[in-house]
């Protein structure tokens, strides 16, 4: 088991807490404990909340960026661009794309991807 103590954390809408210790068993959270306290526990700084969901992703536009802001770029410009891109992906290469676009996510406190492709 993985304990944590939390310097501070989010339990809820409008629920702060001090304290507050998360024990963690294989891949789940086991127990979630406001107010404790373990001398043996991870000890994390400031605000602790949980992860972030990405409902809406579309990893492979990541081969896109810096390439449709051209001189009168429009919609249908970059309509077409996307469509070329999609049509050259090969497993590797979405492999790739993915690979650093969840990598990007996950850094920023995204923990759940809901990915839509073309």
């Amino acid at each position: 088991m993985t304990t944590y103590l939390c310097e501070r954390a989010w339990l809820g809408p409008g629920e702060l807490a001090d304290n507050v210790l998360i024990e963690i068993e294989g891949t789940h959270i086991a127990a979630v404990t406001p107010g404790a306290s373990s001398p043996a526990a991870i000890r994390l700084a400031g605000l602790t909340i949980p992860g972030f969901a990405n409902c809406h992703s579309h990893a492979f536009h990541r081969a896109l960026r810096g390439r449709t802001q051209r001189e009168r770029g429009s919609f249908w410009t970059w309509r077409e661009t996307m469509y070329d891109v999609a049509a050259r992906l090969d497993p590797d290469s979405y492999y790739a794309l993915a690979f650093a676009t969840y990598k990007e996510m996950a850094l920023a406190g995204i923990t759940a991807v809901g990915e839509f492709h073309y």
